[in-house]
């Protein structure tokens, strides 16, 4: 997070120079303008400014500056602090060089005075005399003193109407003018003759400390010299746009203007007011350019049917002050209502964003892109994540760097996170949390993700269990971003943008057909696309190009098109935090129910792939009311090639594999699991004569989208799987039946596991998280009261496989560890494997389960201290598979994953 927020103006920072109050260096870039009040004396190069006294500032200070004020003090040569991101260079010039470089907060003299609030996301810094330092942040402000001979620290914090009657004029600024500065510049005259320049937007303010303003207007207006600078220093850095917010007949519309397309946009959101219930969103695409003020119509089109769909609205500007005047009618014009908008901030959307962090973790990188070669017409500029939403037009808003630095003592190092403990950790310590839709987002930085299955996790949002509202929190696991070597770098600020585009509901490049309703693809199958949304190692270029590399040559840091019109202008319950649940567009919130949302009309399947490979769905094909679905995967080579690479991860929860599921009705939609990792890269392996296939299960009767097989009958499950050389392979159909219940016992037992809760525990195998207590106590009496049921085992199996395994809560005072119960989790993974080995194919688990629940009870014997017991569950499985007859290659992988198991234990014990 950088300690200054990013600017709304063309250029960077305002250097004042002490020759003349009003001569000041206006720097943009590696560039800067020379002015006075009165003219512009030269545009050039910063090395060469003040006869390159400058010259020789290391990057990213000679070229992304965020900030700078010269030290106001008699000593010669002149000192100057440059600022970038949350790093500071204390410069002398005339080639003295650096006197300090590092944090701001670690200045020797002031950065240790900064107080907590004024850590990160201040709007601008403006030095005074005599070592004193004046920090902006809304309407208020902080001074320090800092003298090296002493100081009295921070000796006033608080609004700026409050810096005394000797300072009375700050009580006269202009509402529209009163905070949220751009930058300060102090211009001294003689004595306590005070005065400030002040700049916010395309409008600028000269101010009388003791008197008020003296002038105010535009840059020209108030300064020639300004007024003189070269064009790129007008033209603003943030969209061309604003958020503007009126009421009317009991409505409340907040209304986004957005000029930065070669046609206006509008949208809006309207509410009740009183109360604040949703009721509508819309967009304006304007018929031609408009240049303000205007009168803008165009298309409409709204999020739900509505008796007044002509729309037309009148801008004035888009700085503050201005005005939007929304007009609502029946089609023919009757019945108008009008909602005169106030201006109220710059930015389209405003999300409170609050950070959390393990203890030894990093908070989110800052990037200058003058780290790396740039691609053609990209700026010299640092890159937050806040800066990186500021230019699409959404503001991330934080009260500090970190909110909750959580210790880990008592609770081991480099702790795994499953979904369920994020989840129950963001719901116990986002202090904004609540179950409903809001612009709120929360994040914490963990360690590294429990699920290994999808690979190795960079970042995830993970919030979507249950029925709960959902897109709320997303983590990164700082380990593994340590283990990559990528810590601090351009792809861990990649992993954090991207995880948040998921929270706003963008989904991967290449996924958006998984879109309800699908959206289209981008360029060579989405792989094409220069996005945040976009995995590096996946690109395919125009020319043939392809991988990280290539994406990072060509990448301007950016959204697409479609991305950009998303996040801007996106109906409400589709973007909101807590809205729609993920990848769905509908904006109304009835149609965000798994039965009524719209079938993929067809499914077309993709051109024959090359890649040697062969996918297969099979396993059981009849499922009695109730019965968790699971089907099994198996990757093979097709007989065209002896050996061909594939990635090895087949779980739904990857980026590799899709499942198709269409239901009775001849509905086809994408299962989409309850959440899935973004990995960092895509391991390869190559298939052979000495491993010609991959095999993997996957539980389909609960995701993202509710309950799968809700309703009795067959349905056609198809999958389709991204091979290494970019091609798609598509499974045949796998048909499988779901019954009705045959008893009344049947009935009972199927009902105790088809709640959101049980499906969400079924997909998580367990979880302590207390949202979940109502399904865990259904799983309980399930075994209480139908103990010899087919359907008990389930339970069993959840139960046990949670009980084997610690469980993690975050709290304010740290983290606490539930250990893991190894009695019970003896006890209930002991009853899934005699059930499924009585019984056969007639019930207990599939394979692929039966093979990964009894290692995992081999793990709860070796934990209790009884390695004999271990080996002899773990020599039981080979025994298990052999007498099945299972081909010798997949015998010969389960033995192995036996002896791994088995070496993992002894060196443990």
């Amino acid at each position: 997070m950088g300690f200054v927020r990013a600017k709304t103006t063309g250029f960077d920072a305002v250097l004042p120079t002490r020759d003349d109050p009003w001569r000041a260096l206006v720097l943009r870039e590696d560039r800067a303008a020379f002015i006075t009040q009165e003219k512009l004396l030269s545009e050039g190069p910063l090395a060469q400014a003040f006869f390159g006294e400058l010259a020789g500032m290391p990057e990213p200070f000679a070229g992304c500056t965020d900030a700078a004020f010269e030290v106001m003090v008699t000593e010669y040569p002149r000192r100057s602090i440059f600022i970038v991101g949350d790093q500071c260079l204390d410069w002398v010039w005339n080639g003295h060089g650096a006197k300090y470089q590092g944090p701001v907060t670690g200045h020797p003299n002031f950065g240790k005075h900064i107080p907590p609030a004024y850590r990160s996301d201040i709007d601008t810094v403006m030095q005074l005399p005599n070592h004193r330092t004046m920090l902006f942040k809304g309407n208020r402000c902080a001074i320090i003193e800092w003298s090296p001979q002493g100081s009295r620290g921070c000796y006033f914090e608080g609004p700026l109407t409050e810096l005394g009657t000797a300072h009375a004029g700050w009580r006269n600024l202009p509402a529209d003018m009163s905070g949220d500065f751009d930058h300060a510049a102090f211009l001294q005259g003689g004595g306590a003759f005070y005065r400030t320049l002040l700049i916010k937007g395309d409008r600028a303010l000269y101010l009388d400390w003791n008197t008020g303003p003296v002038v105010v207007g535009s840059y020209a207006q108030v300064s020639a010299g300004l007024g003189a600078m070269p064009a790129e220093y007008h033209r603003p850095r943030l969209p061309a746009a604003g958020r503007f917010s009126g009421t009317a007949d009991g409505e409340r519309v907040d209304l986004r203007v957005d000029l930065t397309g070669p046609l206006p946009v509008i949208s809006g959101d309207t509410f009740t007011d009183p109360g604040d219930e949703y009721l509508n969103s819309f967009v304006l695409k304007g018929s031609q350019p408009v240049t303000l003020p205007a009168t803008i119509t165009g298309t409409v089109t709204f999020a739900n049917k509505t008796e007044l769909p002509k729309i037309s609205v009148v801008v004035d500007k888009l700085s503050p002050g201005g005005t939007a005047t929304l007009t609502r009618s029946a089609a023919d014009g009757s019945w108008p209502t009008t909602y005169t908008c106030a201006y109220v901030s710059r930015f389209l959307r405003t999300i409170d964003w609050e950070v959390d962090a393990m203890a030894g973790t990093k908070p989110a990188p800052q990037y200058a892109t003058t780290s790396y070669p740039r691609p053609p017409g990209l700026a010299k500029k640092l890159l937050t994540v806040q800066s990186v939403y500021a230019e699409v037009g959404i503001e991330l808003r934080t009260s500090g760097a970190v909110v909750n630095e959580i210790g880990v003592e008592g609770a081991g190092a480099d702790l795994l996170w499953s979904d369920a403990e994020l989840h129950a950790a963001m719901v116990s310590n986002f202090s904004g949390h609540r179950n409903t839709e809001q612009w709120k987002l929360w994040s914490f930085i963990a360690t590294r993700y429990a699920e290994k299955t999808v690979g190795d996790t960079r970042g995830i949002m993970f919030d979507y269990l249950g029925e709960s509202s959902q897109r709320q929190g997303m983590a990164v696991f700082h380990s593994n971003l340590v283990d990559e070597g990528i810590a601090g770098t351009r792809q861990e600020l990649r992993t954090w943008v991207h995880e948040i585009g998921h929270a706003l509901n963008l989904t991967h490049s290449f996924e958006k057909t998984d879109a309800v309703p699908p959206q289209p693809l981008g360029p060579r199958g989405g792989y094409g696309d220069l996005s945040w949304m976009n995995y590096p190692q996946n690109y395919q270029g125009p020319n043939g190009e392809k991988g990280t590399d290539a994406f990072w040559a060509a990448f301007a840091y950016q959204f697409t098109a479609n991305e950009l019109q998303h996040l801007r202008h996106g109906f409400y319950h589709n973007i909101v935090l807590g809205g729609n649940s993920y990848e769905t567009g509908a904006a109304d919130r009835a149609a965000d129910r798994a039965a009524d949302r719209p079938a993929l009309e067809r499914f077309d399947p993709p051109p024959a792939s090359r890649s040697g490979l062969r996918l297969e769905l099979y396993g059981r094909d009849t499922f009695s009311h109730g019965e968790p679905v699971v089907t099994e995967i198996k990757l093979s080579l097709d007989g065209s090639t002896p050996h061909a690479d594939a990635f090895p991860n087949l779980s739904p929860r990857g980026d590799n594999l899709n499942i198709l599921v269409t239901d009775p009705a001849g509905a086809i939609r994408p299962f989409r699991p309850i959440a899935r990792a973004c990995g960092s890269r895509d391991r390869r392996i190559t298939l052979d004569a000495q491993t010609p296939a991959l095999y993997d299960s996957a539980y389909l009767g609960f995701g993202a989208d509710g309950l799968t097989f809700a309703q009795p009958g067959s349905y056609r499950l198809r999958a389709l799987y991204r091979a290494p050389d970019g091609s798609t392979l598509t499974s045949p159909e796998h048909t499988i039946e779901v019954s009705p219940p045959q008893s009344e016992q049947d009935r009972q037992a199927g009902d105790l596991l088809m709640g959101a809760q049980q499906g969400t525990l079924l997909a998580l195998l367990g979880s302590d998280a207390p949202q979940l207590a109502e399904g865990n106590a259904a799983l309980d009496q399930l075994i209480a009261t139908h103990p010899d049921h087919p359907l008990a085992v389930y339970a069993h199996m959840v139960k046990g496989t949670n009980a084997g395994r610690h469980f993690l809560t975050l709290g304010k005072n740290g983290i606490g560890v539930r250990p893991a119960d190894t009695d019970t989790s003896i006890e209930e993974l002991g009853a899934v494997v005699q059930t499924t080995l009585d019984t056969g194919t007639d019930a207990g688990v599939d394979n692929i389960t039966l093979n990964a629940t009894m290692r995992r009870l081999a793990r709860a014997h070796a934990r209790a201290g009884d390695l004999k017991q271990a080996d002899t569950v773990l020599d039981q499985l080979v025994d298990t598979f052999r007498d099945k007859n299972v081909p010798p290659p997949v015998l010969a992988t389960i033995a192995e994953q036996a002896e791994t198991t088995r070496t993992e234990l002894h060196d443990q014990a």
